[in-house]
């Protein structure tokens, strides 16, 4: 063993002086006092030896020891010193040697700024409600009753206001960004032509089509005392939005669906755009794929925030940007667009 131990000190403390990088020295270092390393090893020995050989070679054994690690710690700050001599005599060059990275506009933000930019175009305007809202204008002047199933706590994030004095349930995160049409309604003046591009938040089992954080874009009109709004003014802002968002080869079509706060309600869904209507995975085969919610105001609505239904009507049209932006980009995860990750964000 003493003849061992004198090789691995020769042939190490060689090793050691040769090695020119810290990766260099770190795989000696291992080789030497990894789990199977060579100095690792030799205890394991120690019960075959005699009492008279144990005080000759455990001394020895720590001597060897102690060299070798002294000799890493001296090449490793050897090692360090060189490199610093190398920093020192770099010189930089800033126009050859720094990419220029200019920023720009998160995708969801240039998405919203095309749809806002087209229904400016038709005379809608920017209304913004807060995130943090009553019960009243989310749910109650929707024509959302307390048994109803999006009241549940799995669906909403609710406020604790136990310290506030306030009634339990009565603040939320605002589930849809529909709550800014009663509080615009309320106002009492009419017409009313007004659009919303923002977030909103559910409970939600994040994966990647769900997210709890989401947008949402929606238009609300009320029209003039005595002139009627139709499902025909509906379908038109619907082929609208689609042709100036994915072409001109872009249409909809209504199917009959049930919203609280509309009567009546429709689906609407978009001609896929990646078949034509023939069948791809993107629509499931199907040839469309729902991309809205819409319909005519419910009179309980209007009734709810002052307005006489008898005299006046109006239509409300939202969807999800999000999911349509990932159509428009083919992008596999809604979570992307949370993340702030450069290499997703730089592709846009």
């Amino acid at each position: 063993m003493r003849e061992e131990l004198s090789q691995i000190i020769q042939t190490y403390l060689a090793k050691i002086k040769q090695a020119k990088t810290q990766n260099e020295l770190g795989e000696i270092y291992l080789e030497l006092f990894g789990k199977n390393g060579e100095i690792t090893k030799i205890p394991k020995q120690f019960p075959q030896l005699s009492i008279e050989e144990k005080k000759i070679i455990a001394p020895l054994f720590t001597r060897t020891k102690l060299e070798l690690e002294k000799a890493v710690e001296e090449s490793k700050e050897k090692i360090l010193e060189e490199g610093y001599k190398k920093l020192n005599l770099e010189k930089l060059d800033p126009k050859g040697q720094i990419k220029k990275r200019q920023g720009h506009l998160h995708p969801s933000t240039q998405f919203k700024k095309e749809i806002v930019d087209l229904f400016q175009k038709l005379g809608f305007q920017e209304i913004f409600a807060p995130h943090v809202e009553w019960d009243k204008y989310n749910f109650e002047d929707l024509n959302i009753p307390k048994d109803h199933p999006s009241r549940d706590m799995w669906d909403t994030l609710y406020v604790d206001t136990s310290r506030l004095e306030i009634d339990p349930g009565s603040m939320l995160l605002r589930t849809h960004t529909s709550n800014f049409w009663p509080r615009l309604m309320s106002k009492g003046k009419t017409p009313i032509c007004a659009m919303s591009f923002d977030r909103c938040f559910r409970y939600e089992a994040v994966d990647a089509r769900h997210a709890h954080t989401f947008n949402q874009f929606e238009i609300a009109i009320v029209g003039e005392k005595g002139k009627f709004i139709s499902m025909a003014n509906l379908k038109y802002l619907s082929d609208y939005l689609l042709k100036g968002i994915l072409g001109k080869e872009a249409k909809s079509r209504f199917r009959p669906k049930y919203y609280p706060f509309v009567e009546p309600g429709v689906g609407i869904d978009c001609l896929c755009v990646f078949c034509h209507g023939k069948g791809c995975k993107i629509c499931s085969g199907i040839g469309w794929f729902e991309i809205a919610g819409a319909g005519l105001i419910h009179p309980n609505v209007l009734s709810a925030t002052g307005i006489d239904p008898k005299e006046h009507n109006g239509l409300a049209w939202g969807f999800g940007p999000d999911r349509m932006l990932m159509l428009k980009h083919s992008i596999e995860d809604i979570r992307y667009f949370l993340e702030g990750d450069l290499k997703f964000l730089q592709s846009y």
